[in-house]
């Protein structure tokens, strides 16, 4: 499922938070749960994820459209 979210230049956009979560050397940062995320072989991965969601041209995809760094 396409969570609505997807990233350009290092950005993520979307409906919520837009442009304020980033990522720089495979970590995602923003104002909620900073650097706790990353993405490894195209996959998201953090504290209670594993790999459930998933970027494919530069689009976000999961199982659902709330992100888990959002929660």
């Amino acid at each position: 499922m396409y969570t609505g979210y997807w990233i350009q230049d290092n950005f993520i956009f979307g409906p919520e938070e837009s442009g304020k979560y980033w990522i720089q050397d495979k970590f995602i940062f923003g104002p909620k749960n900073s650097g706790k995320f990353w993405i490894e072989k195209g996959f998201i991965f953090g504290p209670k994820e594993s790999g459930k969601f998933w970027i494919d041209g530069g689009f976000i995809y999961g199982p659902s459209t709330n992100l888990p760094w959002l929660e």
